[in-house]
């Protein structure tokens, strides 16, 4: 894939580690970019503004706020982002809610770095309208 072509990923993870560690796996795939990756929700809205990522992945849980209203705002600053959340559980509930709040796709973790790519060019391809996707 050519730079016009690669996808643009956003990594927003409570755990700095998982950052780095999300962040180094995509962008060893062919066809990701990753423009940036934070624990803090606030530079990840930032960086979100700024760069208007392709796929924004994301899996906080902590930050004070539900899940769903924090994804909610990420969505206002980013509009034009698909959201994938990647996280560990769900609690009861939470797919609907995090559904209604826009996201993409939800992903459990522990699938390798080459899954979680393929995942995400299944979102991308329904992006642009190439397949059909869902949560």
């Amino acid at each position: 894939m050519d730079s016009d072509s690669e996808i643009t990923v956003l990594i927003i993870d409570e755990h700095p580690e998982v950052c780095g560690l999300l962040a180094r796996g995509l962008e060893a795939l062919p066809g990701f970019r990753v423009l940036g990756h934070t624990s803090n929700p606030l530079l990840a809205a930032e960086l979100a503004h700024q760069y208007s990522p392709q796929i924004i992945v994301t899996d906080f849980k902590r930050s004070g706020n539900s899940r769903g209203s924090a994804l909610r705002w990420l969505r206002q600053v980013s509009p034009g982002s698909s959201l994938v959340v990647y996280t560990s559980y769900y609690v009861n509930g939470e797919r609907e809610a995090l559904q209604s709040a826009g996201v993409a796709r939800c992903l459990l973790k522990g699938m390798s770095v080459k899954e979680l790519g393929a995942e995400l060019r299944k979102v991308f391809q329904t992006r642009r309208g190439d397949t059909a996707g869902g949560l």
